[in-house]
């Protein structure tokens, strides 16, 4: 009767294809993939973000004119005027500082407070500088006194700020979109047909969406430069005051809906950790070369004797061994997530030479517009070109480029993409050279703008809309190269060094700026035909040697990705 039983539960196995799991799998395969759902976190989050970044771009934006114009300028007023060469230099060690801060950010968020409360305190501090760079901003323009040291305190502080926040919000972000583990699903698209839901294309959504915020945010340039250009009583205050309410507004945002965010604790000072793995393994190595196995086994047979206990030492021998190996793992572990950070890092090395050339949007590009015929407009608002471009192409890309590109088995991969963006800063800052040839070649000051004609500050008769193309083509370099760099860090650093791999990705961009500080020695007239020429030869090189560098890889092994 039990095997009777057993036979009328069991299913009927005759049916059964041997190969039918083996299509189920193939049919997935070849299934269309699409994104998911991204949750309201995370939408809260890039909202988050935006403000930041607005506060950021609306600071930085003013600061050339800021630092380089006299209040007294009859052209342009500005407030500490130093000159364009000091203030470029000055603008760029400022870029450094903002760029290496995230490194402390990155590691005191991996390490120990988490990025849930790295970012609560990172609010605060750039909250307290951008109340500091506000407060002497006014009393620098109304009665002449603390512009310079304000500046410094407040700068540093709101570097601190940026450094802690930055590199931990952009991993937080995807915190908010905690993967459940449950492998990809299959989903009904409006048309009938039956597509996956790829985790990899929701994060890439939500990287693209938050460059593309980014950039709205970098639009707050058009407010605070054009009020800097008008409010004649204490433009630069006012133009302040604007990015110090965008990071209260923040900051109050964030703390109200603290305990509701995701977030993942510390996993300990990984770089404690490497740093000991390191040390036991030399150790390890010193101790096996002057030890042999004959020594070894000879003193554990003199001790067994001397004790009368040979089990007993067995015994012990065996705990100590558990106690190596468990040892021998954990730093297995910790020397390989080490390993995946540094080789994560490889693809950052162009970045520098990229960021050189994004860098002279808040510098030189200014200074430039300022020899050109503006025609009313502030010179410092010609920025506001790039996040524009971004807007509008991002989508493009995102939407059509891409797609097409994956539909015709082209393999546009982000190391691809970080290669073609790099060409097309090359040819921005090509066409910036040519742009500057002009300018010299025309009246009434030709080589010396603003400087041939006393008191008055003339510049040369060329429209400042010669720049666009410029700014359209560093666009496009930050869509394919920043983009899916930020995408890189995220998804081959290690788990417990996600921030840390991003924060180091904020450290070469950095190194741009370290660049630009040489540069800035030589930016001035009649240089600056010699001073973008040389960064174009500079550009050329990088995109050839990361291109080259990334096809004989591929070469080697056998595909296209590095």
């Amino acid at each position: 009767m039990s095997d009777e039983k057993k036979q009328l539960d069991s299913p009927p196995v005759e049916s059964v294809d041997p190969h039918d799991h083996e299509r189920g799998q193939q049919q997935d395969q070849d299934l269309p993939e699409v994104r998911g759902k991204v949750p309201r976190k995370v939408w809260l989050v890039q909202g988050l973000y935006f403000l930041e970044r607005a506060a950021f771009y609306g600071l930085s934006q003013p600061l050339q004119n800021y630092l380089q114009l006299s209040k007294d300028d009859p052209h342009r007023p500005g407030a500490l005027g130093l000159g364009q060469s000091r203030a470029v230099m000055i603008v760029y060690i400022w870029f450094i500082y903002s760029y290496l801060t995230p490194l402390a950010g990155g590691l005191i968020a991996d390490c120990w407070l988490g990025r849930r409360k790295t970012i609560q305190v990172g609010f605060f501090i750039y909250v307290l500088g951008l109340a500091i760079v506000t407060a002497t901003a006014f009393t620098q323009r109304l009665q002449g006194v603390g512009g310079l040291p304000g500046f410094i305190v407040g700068m540093f502080l709101v570097g601190a700020g940026t450094g802690t926040v930055k590199p931990n919000i952009t991993v937080f972000l995807i915190d908010q979109f905690p993967d459940t583990g449950e492998g990809a699903k299959t989903v009904t698209l409006k048309n009938g047909k039956l597509a996956k839901v790829s985790r990899e294309l929701t994060i890439r959504f939500i990287w693209n969406v938050n460059y593309w915020m980014i950039n709205v945010g970098a639009l707050c340039g058009i407010i605070t430069t054009t009020v800097e250009r008008y409010a004649h009583v204490a433009g630069f205050g006012f133009a302040f005051m604007i990015c110090f309410i965008f990071v209260l507004a923040s900051t109050l945002i964030f703390n109200i809906g603290y305990k509701k965010f995701e977030t993942i604790p510390p996993s300990g000072n990984a770089v404690a950790d490497t740093i000991a793995a390191l040390r036991r393994r030399r150790l390890q190595k010193n101790a096996s070369a002057h030890t042999t196995p004959a020594a070894t086994a000879a003193a554990q047979e003199t001790k067994a004797v001397s004790t009368g206990s040979s089990s007993d030492t067995s015994s012990q021998s065996a705990a100590e061994d558990g106690t190596i190996t468990t040892q021998a793992a954990k730093d297995l572990t910790v020397l390989r997530d080490a390993k995946t950070a540094l080789r994560a890092c490889l693809v950052f090395l162009p970045f520098p030479a990229l960021m050189l050339s994004i860098n002279l949007m808040d510098s030189t590009l200014i200074a430039q517009a300022g020899t050109m015929q503006t025609n009313g407009l502030p010179n410092d608002i010609m920025y506001n070109l790039n996040p524009i471009s971004v807007m509008v192409f991002l989508p493009f890309f995102q939407s059509w480029i891409y797609p097409f590109l994956s539909k015709r088995k082209v393999n546009f991969s982000p190391e691809h993409r970080i290669g073609v963006g790099m060409f097309c800063a090359t040819l921005a800052i090509a066409y910036t050279t040519g742009i500057q040839h002009l300018v010299y070649s025309t009246g009434p000051c030709f080589s010396h703008p603003l400087a041939c004609l006393a008191g008055k500050n003339v510049p040369n008769d060329v429209s400042v809309g010669y720049q666009t193309p410029t700014y359209v083509f560093l666009a496009w370099g930050e869509i394919l190269a920043i983009v899916s760099g930020t995408e890189l860090a995220y998804s081959r650093a290690p788990a417990s060094m996600k921030s840390i791999v991003q924060a180091l990705f904020n450290f070469f961009s950095a190194m741009g700026s370290v660049f630009g500080v040489g540069v800035s020695f030589a930016c001035h007239d009649p240089n600056m035909v010699i001073v973008y020429g040389s960064i174009t030869a500079f550009l050329l090189f990088c995109t050839v040697s990361f291109e080259a560098s990334y096809f004989i890889r591929g070469k080697k092994t056998g595909s296209g990705t590095v």
